[in-house]
Formats: structure tokens, C-alpha cells, sequence
């Protein structure tokens, strides 16, 4: 048996190997999905019922809700795109404006011409000719492809593809501010480092760049650390961790808290042909963009006849009666019924551990709209390996709708 497994690794690999991680291949990288010191390898059994890691993506969760919990995600794509043009290269592809303030992270889609989402990505202003997007890590060169095969010929810019240069350590829970305040001198509160903030800091003798973001929906910082720096930073923020209950995290608990959250993911619950109007992503589209790709059939679908919400929308589901150990459980492409017809799909859906319910996202139809009056008419049900569940349905995320706690 010949195999490409274990060529491209995260700086950390060795690592986070020795605490335990559990990897698995993702576009050539092995990644870490969960943590388990107890067993040498993946169990041998499939099975569509609890997974037998559940226990250890249960710990990671109440590492991360409780006190801070820490993803490796080095495997994201890193593109700097900068030069005189690369605000205007952006802007046409990036349905959000870009024309932000320095330190300011964005989040937006790359679209098409029909208004379909092309890619999920941050976009971070680092100066005025100077622009960071992380995106997903199938991502790398298709969306640095996008940049430039949408830009004007005669455009000053360039797209330079820093993925292997930085690490990107996720520090999430309501105690990584005070830990990463315990190595540097650089004010990480509230007002001076609100969500959505990107600032270039000092941390453990390593300059860093820290994003206040979160994609599993707690207080939390993203660190893009250069490499070489990488061991000395883990090691530093492990070692102030320690009494804070720090704990690695792998992709299993990122999922499980996104499911929650209601945090989409591009290749699952959205891809190119589903609008960010679709996707319950409006917010994040400025149609007064006047080069925008795909800004006609984006304004189309806005102001629809009569006013009618989009055909087809995203919501979160949730099936009341499900456990943990009995399930039913979701997964992907579950049919979800109102009355008697079909009127939708699991596009993904797990265990949350935060909630202690099943949870997922569905992709809705309506002829008329899938609008919130309708949804809140109930009659849902979720069909799982044949049999008919009950099922609550609506566009705010189960866990914490306010986003108080990533926020605070």
C-alpha cells in the first residue's frame, strides 16, 4: 500500500501528536480532529450512531465554554493580496465593502455572476494597499485563482500565497483574554480590542497578529504566528494555560460548536449556487457596490416580486427528543417534512454538547418565501433512516442568539 499520509504537516504537528491528537487527512494535510492519549489510533468501527470519540469532543466542548480551549487551524489558506489595486481587486469580488479601516476583519463571500457564494473567507485590512483573506484549507489556490481572474488587466496588485509562512492558533473560551493578557504588554480588553478588531501585538517575544473573532461562539482570539515562532508561542500559551484548564481542540468540537451557533460552512451548508441572501447571509452584502460580481442577480433576488423573501433559505433545526446516546442523529441530507411533503434537507448536523441537544442546519423551500411566519407555523419533521421525528426550526442559532459571550 503506497500513500501520500503524513507529507504536509502543521509546524506543531510533533506537538500536538504528543497531546494526544487524533489525525485525519484534509487536501493533504493531516489534521487534528480530536484528542485521546488512552488510544494509539482512529477506532476500527464505522458506525452512524454516537460516535466513540464523543467523550473527548465533550471534554474539548467544556474546555471551550468553560474556560479556553486552543485549535490549531495552520492548514487555512493565508493570501496577501496588496499593491495600489488590491482594494479595488476585493471590492468586486467580495460582496462585503472593504473599504475599512486599517486593523478591521471582515467577514464575506467571493460570489459569482449568479450571486452564488465562490468562498467563505475573513478579510483582514492590515494597511492601506496591504489586505489578509483566510479561507478554508481546500481553498488556497482556488480562491487567489478568483482574485485575479476577476481584476482589470491594467490593475497594480498582486496575491502572494502565505499559508506555510504563519500558524494559525484558535484560542477560544471566556478565559483566553486573560490568559494571553499574562504574556503581553498590549491592552486586550473589551474597548480597546472589540470584536471584529485585528492589531499586530507582542506575545511571549513573538509579533503576532491576533484577530477577534470566533467560529465557534465564545469569547476568542485568532493568532497568526510566524512559523518559526510557533513552538516557542504553543509552548508559552500551554504553560500559562495550564491553570486555566487549557485544553487543545481538534476539528470534531469546532464543528459540534458551530452546529450550535448556526455557523455556516461553505461546501456543506452553501456552495455556488445558493445566494448569501439564501444562506441567511445578507448582512454581509453591500448591493451600493457598484462593481460588485453577481450584484444584478443578488438585487434581483432582494427586491423580488412583492417584496417576497427568497424561495429557498438556510434556518437551524433541532430535534427535541433526540439524546446523545439513542440519538436519532443527524449528519447530512436528513429530508425534513412540513404536513405531508418534503420541503427541505439536513445540510449538516451532530450532537451539541453546550446545548445537549441534536442540532443541525437545514436548507428550506417555499414557493411563497421561506419567510419567519412560516417556519414558526411549526409542523416540522425530520425523517431518520425511515422514521418521522419532531423538529423546531428557526433562523437564530439555539446556543446564545445575542452573541453575548463572543462579544464580551
Amino acid at each position: 500500500i503506497e500513500t501520500a499520509r503524513g507529507i504536509r504537516r502543521v509546524p506543531l504537528h510533533r506537538q500536538l501528536r504528543d497531546a494526544g491528537a487524533k489525525f485525519a487527512e484534509r487536501a493533504g494535510w493531516e489534521v487534528p480532529m480530536y484528542f485521546d492519549r488512552d488510544t494509539e489510533d482512529w477506532p476500527a468501527c464505522p458506525t452512524l450512531g454516537r460516535p466513540p470519540w464523543s467523550p473527548s469532543v465533550a471534554r474539548e466542548v467544556r474546555a471551550v465554554a468553560g474556560a479556553a480551549g486552543l485549535l490549531d487551524q495552520s492548514m487555512y489558506a493565508k493570501l496577501i493580496v496588496q499593491g495600489p489595486d488590491a482594494l479595488r481587486a476585493l471590492n468586486r469580488v467580495c460582496g462585503a465593502r472593504m473599504d475599512v479601516p486599517s486593523g478591521t476583519s471582515v467577514y464575506t463571500q467571493f460570489l459569482n455572476a449568479r450571486g452564488g457564494i465562490e468562498a467563505d473567507v475573513v478579510a483582514v485590512r492590515l494597511d492601506d494597499e496591504r489586505f489578509l483573506v483566510l479561507s478554508g484549507h481546500p481553498s488556497q489556490i482556488r480562491d487567489a485563482c478568483w482574485i485575479r481572474g476577476h481584476a482589470e488587466r491594467d490593475w497594480r496588485f498582486e496575491v502572494v500565497d502565505m499559508t506555510s509562512a504563519y500558524s494559525l492558533l484558535s484560542l477560544q473560551g471566556p478565559e483566553s483574554r486573560n490568559l494571553l493578557s499574562t504574556l503581553t504588554g498590549d491592552d486586550l480588553s473589551n474597548r480597546a480590542f472589540p470584536f471584529g478588531a485585528a492589531r499586530e501585538i507582542d506575545l511571549a517575544h513573538a509579533r503576532v497578529w491576533a484577530l477577534r473573532r470566533s467560529y465557534l461562539g465564545e469569547l476568542g482570539f485568532e493568532l497568526l504566528v510566524p512559523a518559526e515562532f510557533s513552538a516557542h508561542v504553543h509552548e508559552a500559551l500551554m504553560d500559562s494555560g495550564a491553570s486555566r484548564d487549557l485544553a487543545h481542540v481538534g476539528m470534531f468540537a469546532m464543528n459540534a460548536c458551530r452546529l450550535e451557533k448556526g455557523f455556516r460552512h461553505f461546501g456543506h451548508d452553501m456552495g455556488e449556487d445558493d445566494t448569501p441572501l439564501e444562506a441567511g447571509l445578507g448582512f454581509a452584502v453591500d448591493l451600493r457596490k457598484p462593481d460588485l460580481v453577481g450584484r444584478e442577480a443578488l438585487a434581483a433576488q432582494a427586491h423580488g416580486a412583492f417584496g417576497r423573501a427568497p424561495r429557498d433559505r438556510l434556518a437551524a433545526i433541532c430535534i427535541p427528543s433526540a439524546t446523545e446516546m439513542e440519538g436519532p442523529h443527524l449528519h447530512h441530507n436528513e429530508p425534513v417534512w412540513k404536513a405531508d411533503r418534503i420541503v427541505g434537507h439536513v445540510t449538516s448536523g451532530g450532537w451539541g454538547y453546550r446545548l445537549r441537544k441534536m442540532v443541525g442546519i437545514a436548507s428550506l423551500h417555499h414557493g411563497d418565501g421561506v419567510q419567519d411566519d412560516w417556519i414558526q407555523e411549526g409542523g416540522f419533521a425530520v425523517q431518520v433512516a425511515g422514521e418521522m421525528f419532531p423538529a423546531s426550526l428557526q433562523f437564530a442559532p439555539f446556543y446564545d442568539p445575542a452573541a453575548s459571550r463572543m462579544h464580551g
